[in-house]
């Protein structure tokens, strides 16, 4: 019920409540544009981690998914829709179902790999080195409230943060670090290194 409720919220926030500019959208037209080193560093490294972070969750539901409804569609969708995308399946895929799991013993492999975890760290900390050309919090903060698409994208990434930890905490309760978790992006693929599962 409560992923339903953040859905809605979410739904209603992008649509009627989002801060930006009634007209053209400053920071989309310059992401269509191919203009990168016009954003500012911080929205440019959140918008990146955005095509991330579905990779870490993608990576933790394909290797459990033995629930109601298939997780490999939703984290799919994810990458063009993040959050919007995911919530439907927590809110109401996430339920226990008398099954095998539906994820391809090749796919398996390559999600269990220590390369693939390892290969998910290096996108995490090359997408940071966007940030040594500077952070500003008041330029994001100016990007958030002139652009619909920063202000939806941040929210978009705090709930895909929550969804990450929501994730690791329900299908690994018992691994070890799992607190690490919390540290975006990097944290969930952290705990994946020390969790033991039947190849």
């Amino acid at each position: 019920m409560k992923f339903m409720v953040i859905w809605l919220l979410l739904l209603a926030y992008a649509v009627f409540l989002a801060p930006g500019s009634e007209g053209s959208d400053p920071v989309m037209e310059q992401v269509f544009a191919g203009n990168w080193n016009e954003i500012d560093p911080l929205v440019l490294t959140v918008f990146n981690s955005l095509g991330i972070f579905p990779l870490v969750i993608l990576t933790i539901l394909l290797r459990n998914d033995r629930q109601k409804w298939p997780a490999w569609p939703f984290s799919l969708a994810s990458f063009a829709g993040g959050a919007f995308a995911l919530l439907p399946w927590f809110a109401f895929g996430d339920r226990p179902a008398k099954r095998g799991l539906r994820t391809p013993k090749w796919i398996l492999r390559i999600l269990r790999s220590n390369i693939w975890l390892i290969l998910l760290l290096i996108f995490f900390f090359g997408n940071l080195l966007t940030l040594l050309q500077g952070i500003s919090l008041s330029g994001y903060r100016e990007a958030f409230m002139e652009s619909s698409l920063v202000s939806v994208m941040t929210v978009d990434w705090f709930i895909l943060w929550g969804l990450s930890v929501n994730a690791v905490h329900r299908f690994y309760p018992d691994a070890n670090r799992k607190g690490l978790a919390w540290i975006p992006i990097a944290g969930p693929v952290l705990v994946l290194f020390f969790v033991k599962e039947d190849h």
